[in-house]
């Protein structure tokens, strides 16, 4: 035989019995491994599948530490809204940022070291407070004395000598776990929160990042939940604050203990289902019953917030404020048909700034003494009862006057001669009180929101007197809107809503919820009393302590003998001292507030507006706050009908006008325009009720108009036009106009 066929048939036999030895190897530890799993499978599966595992505590088999808890998966919070659903309210993500140079592989250097400038601007524009060299000494020149650092470290750690070994292992582990704390955020300080477009700004710079992706540009970004403010000029005591929010890594814990947010706590929140976390020997272990967990949303609440009233009416409080050196205020705005409240503003005076921040509700949850406000609720009960009418007269403390002069003038004798001559005592009169349903619970939508105290402590005729005139009584300032509201609602007593709906984002049909107008009590006394009432509360502004409200409106209207001059506004003025609970008595400062309603002829809002802590009565402080919130929602939201039979003496005069221009001003006000003529220029004639006649200016071509009184632009343009040059001296309108050949010099008066 030739021996290289025996050499051959010998490296097949070799290679058989190998092939044969791995085949029977692998059958042996495929049969073990299938033991083994049927073994784990029948003897651990129900503790890898969590069954059988008290919660909280664990067990302990085969050298296994078998443990599971319970958490809890949220469903996302729902948002707050004003009601043309502009988020107030909601929640987001923002982020604690860190840099650490170890996150940064040798892959990535050179990645890294070319993005680094644009890293540090990222940083720069997140926090400013640190200037750039400060991010540059950090970042750049810290990166390089760690690849320096660990470059020795490990180099130590590849020594044949052991403890040179240890000693850089020891190196290369504290370097790795060494960080430089670029920008923590902070729950009260959002100016230092670090936004979800700046981390998308970071991660799309190093997006060729061939590292560990979570950690771009050496970047760990850890994620916190927080419950935000998206649109400001609304008070947080009013929406809600968060007492407490840990970090989404530990536990969550939110707790709304005020505002809206704890009234509907539950409505807001987002569905909680629980899950199991399984542990093997403390390494998590996941569970297929928790891959379809997928909590609902909580519901998004509408408020009846309108954005353009609250920014009005928060404009006119706090500039009214800073002109009387007050310590703090509200306002609040409500539609009288609805109850809908429009507008809710709360400001406190801030030292450390010289400003005014949104800080405590004052409109709900704490009580106030009314002050003179009071006094309404006073005439009406003593109106109520038949035995004293506003014609009557009564003893006040500067002589005798009417009940509707003493109202008026705001008399504190005279409203409780009132009250004597209508109940006797003060027991009476507490009843005839609570008949108009003021002491009930609105059950206002806030948490913790306050109800009136009413109840007389002692009995005495001296609290009787108090009483009268708004003291020894305590009422949340949204109570005494609420009343008043009645009032020009022609005494259908109304609660104050601040939602109008409710919406569930989890539902595509049927999803909304609309929350209708409640009624208290349907008359809180007879019309009769409403009548003079109302009657009252004009003459308080026509000539009575809010006099200075009174708009120009009011005054066109005393010059035309024929018509019933009413103001804008009617309202009560109230001004109390405050009582200080440590020196035991009344203070010099006072809380001064106006309620009214507008317009007077057919009320539409009413408004309350309080300030604490200053020396200025209500009248020179806290009305003119209401006067300015009428007057611009009639003139820049255009909320109400502004035509009558006077407006045409109210509109701008024109002694001459392009007829196109001023047909078009006329008809946007609803005017009637009547014009027979065909000239481009016209003279304006006021006539009866809502017409203007316009007469022909005579601007034909050999007929030139009486320019005087004329605007400059439109004296200029008719007689350039018919060929003269034309010098323009002074300002205001055209006085005189001289001629010399084809010059014409237009003087002006001066008047703007």
């Amino acid at each position: 035989m030739n021996p290289t066929d025996n050499k051959t048939g010998m490296v097949r036999n070799i290679f058989r019995f190998k092939a044969r030895f791995i085949y029977i190897l692998f059958v042996i530890i495929g049969i073990i491994a299938i033991i083994r799993m049927v073994t784990i499978k029948t003897t651990l599966g129900k503790y890898y599948r969590g069954m059988n595992i008290p919660a909280d505590s664990s067990i302990t088999t085969r050298h296994r530490t078998f443990s599971f808890e319970y958490s809890y998966e949220n469903g996302k919070r729902g948002n707050i809204c004003s009601e043309d659903g502009t988020v107030l309210l909601t929640d987001i993500y923002i982020y604690d940022l860190y840099w650490y140079p170890a996150k940064v592989s040798f892959n990535d250097s050179a990645l890294f070291m070319q993005k680094a400038d644009s890293l540090i601007q990222i940083f720069y524009s997140i926090n400013p407070q640190n200037s750039i060299e400060f991010y540059n000494k950090n970042i750049k020149e810290k990166y390089s004395d760690f690849r320096k650092r660990l470059a020795a470290a490990k180099e130590q750690e590849a020594s044949k000598d052991k403890k040179v070994a240890a000693k850089g292992r020891e190196e290369r582990l504290k370097l790795n776990a060494e960080k430089v704390q670029i920008l923590v955020s902070n729950i009260n300080n959002p100016n230092r929160w670090v936004r979800q477009r700046q981390i998308d700004a970071i991660d799309s710079l190093f997006a060729q990042w061939h590292g560990d992706k979570r950690f771009r540009g050496g970047c760990q970004k850890d994620s916190r939940f927080v419950r935000r403010q998206l649109s400001g000029g609304f008070p947080s005591s009013v929406l809600g604050k968060v007492s407490t929010c840990i970090s989404r890594t530990g536990t969550d814990s939110m707790v709304f203990n005020n505002g809206i947010e704890g009234y509907y706590d539950t409505v807001l929140a987002g569905e909680q289902i629980p899950k199991r976390i399984l542990k093997v020997n403390g390494k998590t272990i996941r569970l297929r019953e928790n891959r379809n967990i997928q909590p609902n949303n909580g519901k998004n609440i509408i408020t009846t917030i309108n954005t353009d009233i609250q920014r009005i009416t928060k404009s006119a409080l706090e500039h009214q404020m800073l002109k009387g050196n007050v310590e703090s205020g509200c306002a609040i705005v409500m539609e009288v048909a609805t109850g809908e409240i429009k507008a809710i503003v709360n400001l406190d005076y801030d030292q450390a700034t010289g400003s005014y921040v949104e800080r405590n509700d004052h409109s709900a949850t704490e009580s106030f003494e009314p002050g003179s406000t009071f006094k309404v609720i006073t005439l009406m009960a003593a109106l109520e009862t038949g035995k004293i009418d506003t014609g009557d007269i009564v003893k006040c403390e500067k002589g005798q006057f009417s009940l509707a002069r003493a109202f008026e003038i705001s008399d504190n004798e005279g409203l409780f001669e009132a009250a004597q001559r209508s109940y006797g005592n003060i027991s009476a009169f507490g009843l005839g009180i609570e008949k108009m349903g003021l002491q009930k619970d609105l059950d206002i939508e806030m948490k913790h929101a306050k109800r009136p105290m009413l109840q007389s402590l002692t009995k005495t005729n001296r609290d009787f007197k108090n009483i009268t005139h708004g003291y020894s009584v305590s009422i949340p300032p949204i109570y005494m809107l609420a009343f008043y509201n009645a009032i020009a609602n022609n005494g259908v007593y109304v609660k104050p809503r601040l939602i109008k709906a409710i919406v569930d984002p989890n539902k595509e049909r049927d999803n909304k919820i609309i929350i209708e107008p409640i009624i208290v009590k349907q008359r809180i006394c007879s019309q009769r009393t409403i009548n003079r009432v109302k009657a009252c509360l004009e003459g308080v502004v026509t000539h009575g302590t809010a006099r200075r409200i009174r708009d120009e409106h009011y005054f066109i209207q005393l010059k035309d003998t024929n018509a019933t001059a009413r103001p804008l506004i009617a309202g009560k003025t109230g001004t109390a001292f405050i009582y200080d609970e440590k020196a035991k008595g009344y203070s010099k400062k006072k809380n001064s507030s106006f309620i009214g309603y507008f317009p007077a002829e057919a009320p539409k809002y009413t408004c309350l507006v309080l300030t604490r802590g200053t020396t200025l009565d209500a009248g020179y402080i806290a009305a003119p706050v209401c006067k300015e919130i009428a007057e611009k929602l009639i003139t820049n939201l255009n909320e109400f009908d502004i035509t009558n039979k006077h407006l045409a003496k109210q509109l701008p005069s024109c002694k001459l006008g392009y007829c196109n221009d001023l047909i078009t001003i006329y008809k946007e006000f609803g005017i009637k325009a009547q014009y027979n003529q065909h000239g481009d220029y016209v003279t304006i004639e006021n006539a009866d009720n809502n017409k203007v006649i316009f007469n022909d200016a005579q601007t034909g071509k050999d007929k030139y108009p009486n320019l005087i009184g004329a605007n400059a632009k439109d004296a200029v343009y008719i007689l350039e036009k018919r060929g003269f040059h034309t010098i323009v001296k002074g300002r205001g309108k055209v006085s005189n106009i001289s001629f010399n050949g084809k010059t014409a010099c237009i003087y002006l008066n001066n008047n703007i």
